[in-house]
């Protein structure tokens, strides 16, 4: 059997259950592993085999994943439970962030899964410390929006079973001989000797992994230029370390200054591969070390064996191994652009090596991965840079070639005979790329493109990979016009006379998106929180590049509490807006906010917004709420924001009626009176909150209000984002709720 084909199959088999929405069942991974060994039999269908093996494996690992998640009784619950501290624990703006494993219950003494705690104002933990915590524990739940960042397959990709709010703790233990410790001690020691070299921190990265050692201007500069995989353990990185060792203990037995009775190579891979995993261990065996490690390790072996293997070989092996170690690693981003970017660069610069020079063949790398990688930035949602291709041309030698290799040594001879010299060498060195970095991002901000479809996805991946092989020069037109694919919206947008209202799941918060055929209003941009995460930024923008929204006619905050407008300013950083309205436009002047004025309306594609109320201060900011009512001849939306029960009946003689209400102030028990719901008669009522809310919203007396006068309750923190949509179709068609219609088994 070719070989590529049977690497091909098993990995086909091992990421097969990852588009799952339920894992197969034991007795059907059963079949898998039976029907596996029977189909090995015959030569033909061996790779058939391969397949069910690697489904089979793949499903096992997964199940066992889940079965070690939080039990479903200790969820939201605060307990008294023992751990130790792995990883390098991060410090934050509110406290410590780390992982915990190796957890038991404290009084039933059962075993809990891996942990990601955060300990605000917390005391400083260490790796290998054990501690009994009190804290509260809860199953890994996260917003589901489009677009939006898949915070549940992030932490199942790490095999993290629980997420822990700590409230207080006790270390029992000190730290013990770890990884994770070694990595510690060498951070520390660096960061005492690099404090004092301003910038000086940021080399810390490149030596132990700590990507917290560059605050966010730098990640924001090195995003704009697409700089970003230099600054952390890369798999060149590893790569380099590996023959800088190999070429080393070769030219020491070339120079006949090592006499060996056997041949030098035997000792030379070895110690090449050692320091590879040594230094990948620096960077705690991330996707792209492994990566590289694995690929170095099966060069070595080839080298003693003599052989001369296909780097498609290599580059398969290394992409089943890793994955048979991890089945989860696909849910990365980084793990498909770590093993795309290599397979990229072997197939563009195939037969190429030989016939250019040495600049242009370094050129022709750059454009390799600035045009393949391309589609799978947009995949993942991220942002790519145009002047990529130029920065990197001068900062991956730079980097590579002078500053990793200085810091190594640096950080040795600091460790060993304490000598900082090539430490602030190599500090300067990388302080200098940073300011070219500053000037280069500042030609052009980088681009994000929304997902086209997997139709358009499929063709643009296809041109960019026409664009980059040896056939270029004959499919560069039709791969052109592939490309283009990329850049072509597949979102549907209401007809005219119609429109659409998304609710987008924002946690504790609100943020709704109406769409009429020309028309895009957002209400709501949910909130910024205190530890600086954005919903602005990171949920409700990239959900608007999604569902197509590439502007915003108008932005109605309906008062200024941070659960609501929050998270305006970093996305009226990224997205053009027509006008802002408010009902607290005094709180919100640095947005330009006009004040929402009772009875303005304003009429488009044949649907009519109406302010409805907004009490003028010195009135409570929550009864300040500027309420929107939207009609149609399909239906209706109110749109009630924070307003408590005092405004409801305040307004009870303006027309209320509506097919689709959003829940005033969550469904805080101080707002939805009988009377302000008979009035307005809703058949849907969308309560958008978080799941386990703070403040208990929605109140179950309210929900059973609503059931009670014949309302449908539909929740943001179960569903995701919900879309209803008013047109020919009926008043206020529910079309689909995010979370359902992208449902995977890790999902809770």
């Amino acid at each position: 059997m070719n070989l590529p084909l049977g690497l091909t199959a098993v990995f086909v088999g091992l990421i097969t259950p990852l588009s799952f929405p339920a894992l197969a069942p034991p007795w059907l991974i059963a079949v898998f592993a039976v029907a596996s060994c029977t189909a090995a039999m015959h030569p033909r269908w061996r790779p058939v085999a391969l397949f069910l093996l690697g489904l089979a494996w793949a499903c096992n690992h997964h199940q066992t994943a889940m079965d070690e998640r939080l039990p479903e009784h200790l969820d939201n619950q605060r307990i008294t439970f023992t751990g130790q501290v792995a990883g390098l624990p991060e410090r934050t703006a509110l406290g410590w962030r780390f992982l915990i494993e190796n957890a038991h219950h404290a009084e039933t003494g059962g075993a809990l899964p891996i942990m990601r705690a955060h300990w605000y104002a917390g005391e400083a933990v260490e790796p290998g410390e054990r501690w009994r915590f009190v804290g509260n524990l809860r199953r890994p739940r996260g917003m589901s929006n489009p677009g939006g960042f898949d915070y549940e397959s992030w932490l199942f990709a790490q095999q993290i079973g629980a997420v822990a709010s700590i409230r207080s703790g006790e270390r029992i233990e000190a730290e013990a001989q770890s990884l994770s410790r070694w990595r510690r001690l060498v951070r520390q020691r660096l960061s005492e000797t690099l404090s004092a070299y301003p910038g000086g921190e940021r080399l810390i990265a490149l030596v132990v992994g700590d990507r917290s050692a560059l605050d966010d201007t730098d990640w924001q500069t090195l995003q704009a230029t697409g700089t970003g995989h230099l600054m952390v353990i890369s798999g060149l990185h590893v790569g380099m370390v590996a023959a800088a060792v190999f070429a080393m203990v070769s030219a020491i037995g070339w120079l006949g200054l090592l006499r060996v009775s056997y041949p030098q190579q035997w000792l030379a891979a070895p110690l090449a591969l050692s320091a590879a995993a040594l230094y990948a261990g620096l960077a705690g065996f991330a996707v792209p070390t492994q990566r590289a490690l694995l690929m170095v390790a099966l060069v070595l072996l080839a080298r003693l064996r003599y052989r001369q293997i296909n780097a498609w070989v290599f580059w398969l092996g290394a992409l089943c191994a890793v994955t048979i170690l991890a089945p989860a690693a696909p849910l990365r981003a980084g793990f498909w652009l770590s093993f795309v970017a290599v397979g990229l660069l072997l197939l563009g610069m195939a037969g190429r090596l030989a016939i250019r020079g040495i600049w242009w063949r370094w050129g022709r790398a750059q454009w390799v991965i600035f045009i393949g990688l391309w589609p799978w930035l947009v995949l993942w949602g991220m942002p790519g840079s145009l002047t990529a291709p130029v920065v990197n041309l001068i900062a991956i030698p730079w980097v590579s070639l002078a500053v990793v290799p200085a810091a190594l040594l640096g950080t040795l001879t600091e460790l060993y005979f304490d000598s900082s010299t090539l430490l602030w060498l190599s500090a300067k060195a990388l302080n200098a790329l940073f300011y070219l970095l500053e000037h280069a991002a500042s030609w052009r901000a980088p681009v994000t493109l929304g997902f086209p479809g997997w139709v358009n996805w499929s063709i643009g991946a296809a041109g960019a990979l026409a664009l980059i092989s040896p056939l270029s020069s004959i499919l560069r037109i039709p791969a052109l016009a592939c490309l283009v694919a990329l850049f072509l919206p597949t979102s549907r947008i209401p007809e005219p006379g119609g429109f659409w209202v998304t609710a987008l799941d924002v946690g504790q918060g609100l943020s709704v998106l109406v769409q009429t055929h020309s028309h895009v209003l957002l209400y709501d941009t949910g909130a910024r929180l205190r530890s600086g995460f954005d919903l602005g930024e990171a949920v409700v923008y990239p959900a608007l590049l999604d569902l197509g929204v590439s502007k915003l006619d108008t932005l109605l905050l309906s008062h200024a509490d941070n659960d609501h407008a929050g998270g305006a300013a970093a996305l009226m950083e990224r997205i053009p807006v027509g006008r802002v309205l408010s009902g607290q436009p005094d709180e919100l002047a640095s947005l330009g906010a006009q004040p929402c004025q009772p009875g303005e309306s304003w009429s488009r594609d044949g649907v009519e917004f109406r302010v409805v109320y907004s009490a003028p201060p010195p009135a409570p900011a929550n009864e300040r709420s500027c309420v929107l009512r939207i009609t149609s001849q399909w239906g209706s939306v109110l749109l009630p924001g924070d307003l408590g029960i005092r405004g409801e009946y305040q307004m009870l003689a303006e027309p209320l009626r509506a097919d689709l209400l959003i829940a005033p102030h969550h469904g805080s028990r101080t707002s939805s009176s009988y009377a302000f719901i008979r009035a307005v008669s809703p058949r849907w009522v969308v309560f958008s909150s978080a799941f386990y809310s703070p403040f208990g919203h929605p109140h179950q007396k309210v929900v059973e209000r609503y059931r009670e006068l014949h309302a449908e309750p539909v929740y943001t923190a179960r569903s995701g984002a919900i879309r209803f949509e008013f047109d020919e179709s009926g008043p206020g068609r529910l079309s689909w709720h995010w979370r359902d219609e992208n449902r995977r088994f890790w999902h809770e």
